[in-house]
């Protein structure tokens, strides 16, 4: 017999058990597939520029050097994990779960899909708006020097540089307990380190082009924003439980109404239509929004003020790491108010 979930508790721990075992069987040596003629030539390309990438990290960006990404496995699957995150009805706090090593986190990883609907489906019957979004990549944070994935190859080679620059800056610097920051931090970390890869190796890197990529973001971040400010001013005032219902079904159905604006004043752009997709927009999905983004632009100005150099950055972001949550943040608050140069 099973009290107070502790079913649910046994058979989490034991799908990511078997999800992680999976991932180190398939694990192969990179330096093995690079100079095995049995492996596909473009896969042997892609390797090569995963030890390239590897290589750059530690030696321009000063990530460490911890046994990840020497390996290569294989899942064959699409999808590496299905994170759950959730949020309840009259709120935008996302619900945590705590874990050994690493502490709590705002989001539940399932490498079996089926699980992860049936976990979403519970905490849906107890009231809270969940949302299911696949995963590509997957860290340990180093503790089982993880492999790159099959997964992880659907992006081109610049992109695939900035998702192992981000997972090891999991790996440089982790704060128990708050993904948000661990996120941004990572994120920053990502957008500075594919750039100057992508330079140092003289590849097209297509300034503008990325420019513009990051200020559609921002501007549909923006609307986002504004209905996660809606949403809060009215969770917080005094109205009574079924008007703020009323009032979250108006700010999401004005949200979508806004995006179709906005997606056709940019021609159709359809990078986030995910955003609305099944149910459409809750506040699970706002709280990611919150968990994985709001704080990158803190991050990149400590790194100018930490005169763009990586040691100095880290050494400033371990500091803040080690700060209580409330200095931290106040902190990082203080950085996004900063007037853009």
């Amino acid at each position: 017999m099973c009290l107070l979930g502790g079913c649910a508790t046994v058979r989490y721990y034991g799908q990511a058990a078997r999800g992680h075992w999976q991932i180190s069987r398939a694990k192969q040596d990179i330096d093995t597939l690079v100079v095995d003629p049995d492996t596909a030539p473009a896969l042997r390309q892609r390797l090569a520029r995963v030890k390239d990438m590897r290589a750059f990290a530690i030696e321009r960006l000063g990530l460490p050097d911890t046994g990840s990404y020497e390996s290569y496995a294989d899942l064959e699957r699409d999808v590496t994990l299905w994170m759950l995150t959730a949020a309840p009805e009259l709120s935008l706090e996302a619900k945590t779960w705590c874990y050994p090593f690493v502490g709590c986190l705002a989001y539940r990883g399932y490498f079996n899909r089926a699980l992860a609907a049936k976990a979403a489906a519970r905490l849906a019957g107890r009231g809270y708006d969940v949302a299911l979004h696949p995963g590509l990549a997957y860290s340990t944070l180093g503790l089982a020097n993880d492999p790159v994935l099959n997964t992880m190859l659907v992006y081109d080679d610049v992109r695939l540089a900035g998702v192992l620059f981000h997972e090891l800056a999991h790996e440089q610097i982790y704060v128990r307990g708050d993904t948000a920051f661990n996120e941004s931090f990572a994120g920053a970390v990502e957008q500075l380190g594919r750039e100057r890869w992508a330079r140092a190796r003289g590849l097209d890197w297509d300034a503008a082009g990325w420019a513009a990529e990051a200020a559609q973001e921002e501007s549909f971040n923006g609307l986002l924003l504004a209905a996660r400010d809606e949403l809060e001013r009215l969770f917080g005032s005094a109205l009574d439980d079924a008007a703020k219902r009323r009032g979250k079904d108006e700010i999401y159905a004005r949200l979508e109404r806004d995006y179709a604006d906005w997606k056709n004043s940019y021609g159709g752009l359809d990078r986030y239509d995910h955003w609305f997709a099944g149910d459409g927009p809750n506040n699970a999905r706002l709280a990611l929004l919150a968990t994985y983004q709001l704080a990158v632009p803190a991050f990149l100005r400590l790194f100018a003020e930490s005169g763009e150099s990586f040691p100095a950055f880290y050494a400033a972001v371990q500091a803040l790491g080690e700060a209580p949550a409330d200095e931290r943040w106040r902190r990082l608050d203080s950085l996004l108010d900063e007037p853009s140069e």
